[in-house]
């Protein structure tokens, strides 16, 4: 067992989010408490979407969508009322206890955590005249599924900070765990969760979730699709487990290729259509009413980084997702691009993000192919993607570095502002600052991570030990 011990300042790395504390009851996210007696279906339904709802939180808060796409060199976001956008990303360190390393989204991860942990143990004894044993697999399929994604939403912003994991003990107070650690308890985690679903068999779950879950393509209440959604995240994170620089798991991408397969439905490399490319799940917003929780990205202070579009290469329909817009500039910086969605109108408020869809599976197995060294298959699921988009087929690369330019593009203009992505790929392959052969400002520190929130520190005497076998 390895320890390294990171002694952290008011101005370094420092957070909060797993420590519970008095803070008035969320209705909309009840408890296992707040329901008395067995558990039944009407109870499922209710702490089931209580998990969803707090992912959702996560999603819409700044510090996950819009920061790590400002990190990785394709997104700007100008407030001459908050300059914090800019000093706090591009031009200095982010502040522990500013909104940077505050609660957003992390406070909601771990809220989710808590909620799935708390159903999680619950629903063994839920009441067996009112949920069946296949149902109850599924719901435990889907919600050990979501909080593996949870864990893996909390890593992609801290990479090497690390990240807590909880217990069934709200009380204990868990140190940070290293990078590696957390990757392979997200992975057992979701190999739990589908151990579930396979015993669910043709399982359902006893309520309807979202419509990001069954509205686009592929309905995921039933324990056969949940099991591809599972097998594709359960690939995503070995492709990084692949990647770790200093222990990569043996075999990872060997598995990553299996699961990503699986969860395409078998298709071989190159034979996934782009009709389906859209299939998967989704996290739906709300505008307007009680739960008014928009798309973060719908916001007249968001442009595209101009390095990003002249990137694009000639051809590349996917060039529509970047649009003019009047000069946006401030604080040295300055933009005349913004992102399709980022316009302010009632359809972009609502437009869904996506969790996992085809396309992100297609691209991630051929990630997983040209690190295997199986180039002509990771060609051939690159291709199937990149000429659905009017550009021409690749010729099989002869290296790995040719390999990894090429998918790296493809990845970036496929998942534009879909969420971390580009950033965790540029750490990945350590091009975040070797890549970028110009910094945007005069102090960019090239930042590759958000810090963990100044409570987190404060609850351990800002004093995190990092534990990594």
């Amino acid at each position: 067992m390895k320890k390294s011990t990171i002694v952290l300042s008011a101005s370094m790395v420092l957070a909060a989010g797993c420590i519970d504390g008095p803070t008035v009851t969320n209705e909309n996210q009840p408890t296992v408490d707040a329901l008395k007696g067995a558990l039944t279906s009407a109870g499922v339904q209710t702490l089931s979407l209580g998990v969803l709802v707090s992912d959702r939180t996560l999603v819409s808060a700044f510090n996950y969508l819009i920061q790590p796409e400002i990190f990785a060199r394709d997104a700007y976001r100008i407030d001459s009322n908050e300059p914090r956008y800019v000093t706090e990303t591009l031009g200095g360190t982010p502040d522990p206890g500013s909104f940077s390393g505050g609660q957003g989204g992390f406070g909601a991860g771990y809220t989710m955590v808590r909620a799935a942990i708390s159903l999680q143990d619950a629903l063994p004894g839920a009441d067996k005249a009112s949920i069946t044993d296949a149902q109850r697999l599924t719901t435990a399929g889907l919600i050990r599924t979501m909080k593996a994604l949870e864990y893996y939403r909390l890593l992609e912003t801290r990479d090497t900070i690390g990240v807590a994991i909880l217990t069934s003990d709200p009380a204990f107070v868990p140190p940070l765990s290293c990078k590696k650690n957390v990757l392979d308890q997200i992975a057992a985690v979701l190999d739990s969760a589908n151990t579930d679903l396979v015993a669910a068999g043709a399982g359902t779950l006893p309520f309807s979730p979202p419509t990001g879950f069954t509205a686009y393509g592929r309905d995921y209440s039933t324990a056969s699709n949940l099991i591809l959604l599972n097998r594709g995240l359960k690939g995503k994170v070995d492709v990084y487990r692949g990647l770790q620089h200093q222990s990569p798991t043996a075999g990872a991408f060997t598995a990553a290729i299996a699961e990503l397969t699986q969860a395409l439905g078998g298709k071989a490399a190159g034979a996934v259509s782009p009709s389906t490319f859209s299939n998967g799940a989704y996290v739906t917003f709300v505008a307007g009413g009680t739960e008014n929780t928009p798309n973060p990205l719908a916001d007249s202070k968001i442009g595209v980084n101009p390095k990003a579009q002249a990137a694009l290469q000639a051809g590349d329909t996917r060039a529509t997702k970047i649009i003019p817009r009047g000069m946006l500039a401030g604080s040295g910086l300055s933009t005349t691009f913004t992102y399709v969605g980022s316009t302010v109108t009632p359809g972009n408020q609502v437009r869904p993000n996506a969790i996992l869809r085809d396309e992100e599976i297609v691209l991630l197995r051929a990630q997983a192919y040209f690190e295997a060294g199986q180039f002509a298959n990771g060609a051939a699921d690159l291709n199937s993607v990149r000429t659905s988009y009017g550009l021409a087929a690749i010729a099989v690369p002869g290296d790995i570095t040719t390999a990894r330019n090429a998918l790296l593009y493809e990845k970036r203009y496929s998942l534009f502002f879909e969420g971390p992505q580009r950033l965790v790929d540029l750490r990945a392959y350590g091009l975040l600052k070797a890549g970028i052969t110009t910094p945007e400002l005069p102090n960019d520190p090239f930042n590759t991570a958000l810090p963990i929130p100044k409570g987190e520190a404060d609850a351990r005497g800002n004093v995190l030990t990092i534990s990594c076998q």
